[in-house]
């Protein structure tokens, strides 16, 4: 094994990206594979397809390496049940999937789905294990069943046995917790022969993509702030107090005495994927599209986009509308009201962070939308904030490397190893004349929100 390369992969909603890395940060080879459409209902997701996947990407990826360890995080709250055996009972339930069961006594995230296979689905006889996600494919690799949770304090957002009987779940079939940068188990020969990774290989904990991305951002320090935009988009802020706020969101980060609290904009990806595919540019260049957006002129008579006429018209993407949309306005036109709600989404996010004390001054991107330079300038332009961009924007492999050094002892600590190999490459300083414009803009989108939903409302 060459003790300075580790084989990183993540599994997000809609792709699964992997990496040969270097103990440096570098990497050395990379694939990405499409998973799911924007248009496709995650009720359609079929347990195979993640493996289907990773056999077909990551041979190709390893064939050339020898390696020290595989790290592997993935999208969450997703639950998987399988029987004694390891076979995959019933559909996966991802974390966008809309089939749970309400639970007033629980503050978990996969009881709730869990509740529902167990009232809905006959399989749910025959399951041994209901496993989060990744470790589902954790489990494929090493035939090890775990969960895994940064500390004890955040282990009641995963389960709890008392919560599981208070609910009538069976707790023996909850597998127990492992912690972030453990060594779980080894390469299993059958995985060896599907995946080309090798026998024996240690496979480490990281568990789900959003905490890698703030370790791969080395957002892990209280004032430190991450803008991670996938499919799902959360503006991540480090803390060391928790905050009681309506609309924010407070878990603990992977340090006692720190806390994650986040606003939570639950399809800017997916909303901008959409938009793509119904104005019939799926094939077109994201910078391309940006391009476009960019030339329509500041005073233009676009129309609005509020993606949602629920709270708020820019946290997610549900019976959403077009108002003032004519036969004169193009795709162009069109498109930039769509980034518009989502620039003024995250503006909001950072608004209701400063009013909850927890100040942004600056934003660590990462993810799809940190990659187009047009966008994130406007993005800055419209927040204020300037946004720092790191040297590998799929920050979730790098969160893996972290863990990966961490449990083959090459690293005493995660922010250690994140001080070492995460590196910000780029900073997007906000124009203050564009700024203010989009002020005015921003205050427009509100104030036509507030009125067009106190109408609906009236409906």
């Amino acid at each position: 094994m060459n003790d300075n390369l580790y084989l990183v992969i993540d599994i997000g909603t809609s792709s699964l990206k992997a990496a040969v890395c270097t103990d440096a940060g570098e990497l050395l080879s990379s694939v990405h594979r499409s998973l799911m459409g924007p248009s496709e209902s995650p009720r359609d997701f079929v347990t195979h397809r993640w493996m289907d996947t990773f056999g077909e990407a990551v041979p190709k990826l390893v064939n050339r390496y020898e390696m020290r360890a595989v790290v592997i995080s993935g999208n969450g709250p997703t639950v998987v049940a399988i029987d004694r055996d390891g076979n995959a009972l019933g559909p996966p339930l991802l974390w966008l999937d809309d089939r749970f069961t309400k639970l007033a006594v629980s503050d978990s995230f996969y009881l709730p789905k869990i509740a529902w296979f167990e009232r809905e689905r006959p399989e749910a006889e025959q399951v041994r294990w209901y496993l989060p996600f990744p470790e589902y494919l954790i489990h494929v690799l090493t035939g090890e069943a775990v969960a895994i949770s940064p500390g004890e304090e955040f282990d009641r957002y995963i389960w709890s046995e008392h919560d599981a009987r208070a609910v009538g779940i069976d707790p023996s079939r909850l597998p127990p917790f492992v912690r972030v940068g453990e060594i779980v188990g080894h390469v299993s020969p059958a995985a060896a022969e599907i995946t080309g990774i090798d026998q024996g290989m240690p496979v480490v904990a990281a568990g789900s993509d959003f905490l890698m991305s703030l370790i791969g951002t080395n957002t892990l320090r209280p004032g430190e702030t991450c803008d991670r935009a996938g499919t799902s988009e959360g503006i991540n802020h480090c803390s060391d107090r928790a905050v009681d706020a309506p609309r924010l969101r407070t878990l603990p980060h992977l340090y006692p005495g720190r806390y994650n609290v986040a606003g939570i904009l639950s399809s800017t990806g997916r909303l901008f994927e959409w938009f793509r595919e119904i104005s019939g540019q799926r094939n077109h260049d994201y910078g391309d599209m940006m391009l476009d957006i960019l030339r329509v002129p500041d005073y233009a008579d676009i129309p609005w986009f509020f993606p949602s006429l629920r709270n708020s018209g820019a946290w997610e993407f549900t019976k959403g509308m077009f108002i003032g949309l004519g036969s004169q306005h193009n795709r162009a036109e069109m498109g930039r009201a769509v980034v518009l709600s989502i620039g003024f989404a995250v503006r909001e996010a950072l608004e209701m962070l400063e009013n909850a004390g927890c100040p942004v001054t600056a934003l660590n991107a990462c993810g799809g939308q940190a990659r187009n330079g047009l966008w994130t300038q406007m993005k800055a332009d419209i927040t204020g904030v300037p946004i720092r961009i790191p040297s590998v924007t799929d920050a979730e492999l790098i969160g893996n490397l972290c863990c990966g050094l961490m449990a083959t002892g090459a690293a005493g600590s995660l922010e250690e190893a994140a001080d070492r190999v995460v590196h910000m490459v780029h900073t997007y300083e906000p124009d203050p004349g564009r700024n203010a414009f989009f002020q005015d803009q921003f205050e427009q989108y509100q104030s036509r929100f507030r009125r067009f939903q106190a109408a609906l409302e009236e409906c």
